[in-house]
């Protein structure tokens, strides 16, 4: 069983990793940007269908760059992935192994069907990563044709400037970024997609393993988790026990109550509920909320959460202009983008002065970790010219 506060942040490396890899993209997108307005207005003033042809080579050259930077960050989060897995098991048996061992009981050790179920949940969780990668890769190379054809396009028709159009395709690829999209058509960023990948991977790896050795042990009857502040959905059938067959009079179907399997139940997409053996007669140290109050907290959460999720947007963009002002050739351009760096840098003061109000208001325990964006790995370059 693990507690809340472990699913919360037991996801974080593979946060950092997916980030640092955002921020290499849109440095990789915005380099090629300026490579090409670097030649100059009288060069975006020719044929439509050259500078659509020079357009198209320069996102081939960009879609080989990003899927070798895509390949070295899959390397390190597939270790990452398989760390917080092995970590997560340890910590879920230590726990379970503690009640086996006080009811009189000795549980066994990980076997090797066991060892099967957590490499087949992490090997998944890794093709969920990859499966988001492909289509980030993709995405990248449209975000740039979109930024270009839009840029000579305010240019060709003299609805705008030549620095201006420049100027408001780089700003937008630095606030935008590079979404995912899913096959129904809702969009997340990279660092989204990748916790809730790797933390239902986590949590539906202890779960298997968890009700294997209950099966072992001959026990029953399951101790569900609960935390404050959880979905109303969950709330109703959070810390309280149930029977894994069903048929204990005293206690709920494990499976009825709470909809273990399904991607909006126990263990489901996100959650950060577990669960673990109850031994008949052991207190149960899981506590029932009134209904309100942790709906209340909920919402109040749910509000931390996006205004974390907004100053970590804002702070990618910042730093994507950053590196666009650090690189910039043009006298007039770096002057604007320094001013745009300007004003990013104060809306995320202005943001984090009103986050941490919050935080003190609502006696929450700000979270920095969840607002950090990171920085290039060793190795990150500037794409081919």
């Amino acid at each position: 069983m693990l507690t809340s506060d472990y699913l919360l942040h037991c996801t974080e490396g593979s946060e950092h990793i997916a980030s640092q890899l955002h921020s290499q993209l849109l440095r990789q997108i915005i380099a090629r940007i300026q490579a090409r307005a670097s030649q100059g207005k009288d060069y975006i003033l020719t044929a439509s269908d050259k500078w659509r042809i020079q357009t198209l080579q320069d996102a081939g050259y960009l879609l080989e760059d990003i899927q070798k930077d895509i390949a070295r960050y899959s390397g390190y989060q597939e270790k990452e992935i398989k760390d917080a897995m092995l970590d997560a098991g340890v910590e879920s048996m230590e726990y379970e192994d503690k009640l086996y061992k006080a009811a009189g009981l000795k549980p066994s050790a990980l076997s090797p069907h066991m060892e099967r179920l957590m490499e087949h949940n992490y090997r998944r969780t890794i093709g969920t990563w990859q499966n988001m990668t492909g289509t980030t890769a993709t995405a990248t190379q449209q975000t740039f044709i979109n930024a270009m054809d839009e840029l000579y396009t305010k240019v060709a028709s003299g609805g705008m400037g030549y620095i201006q159009a420049y100027m408001e395709a780089i700003d937008k690829v630095a606030t935008d970024g590079v979404l995912i999209t899913y096959p129904t058509g809702h969009t997340d960023t990279i660092e989204t997609a990748t916790l809730r990948a790797v933390r239902t991977g986590i949590s539906q790896t202890t779960a298997e393993i968890s009700l294997e050795r209950m099966e072992e042990m001959g026990v029953d009857l399951v101790l569900v988790s609960s935390h404050m502040g959880a979905r109303p959905e969950h709330e109703a059938w959070q810390g309280q026990v149930y029977s894994l067959s069903g048929l204990d009079a005293k206690y709920d179907n494990f499976y009825l109550a709470t909809d273990y399997g399904s991607v909006t139940g126990l263990c489901g997409a996100n959650c950060r509920h577990s669960f673990g053996p109850y031994i008949e007669g052991m207190d149960n140290p899981y506590k029932r909320y009134d209904n309100e109050e942790n709906k209340q907290l909920y919402e109040d959460t749910q509000k931390q959460r996006a205004m974390e999720r907004s100053i970590r947007k804002d702070r990618r963009t910042e730093q994507a202009l950053k590196f666009a002002m650090e690189n910039e050739k043009d006298p007039e351009a770096k002057t604007l983008l320094s001013e745009e760096y300007t004003k990013k840098h104060d809306r995320v003061k202005m943001k984090l002065d009103k986050y941490n109000e919050f935080c003190k208001e609502k006696n929450f325990r700000p979270l920095p970790e969840r607002m950090r964006i990171a920085r290039r790995r060793p190795g990150d370059t500037a794409p081919r010219s």
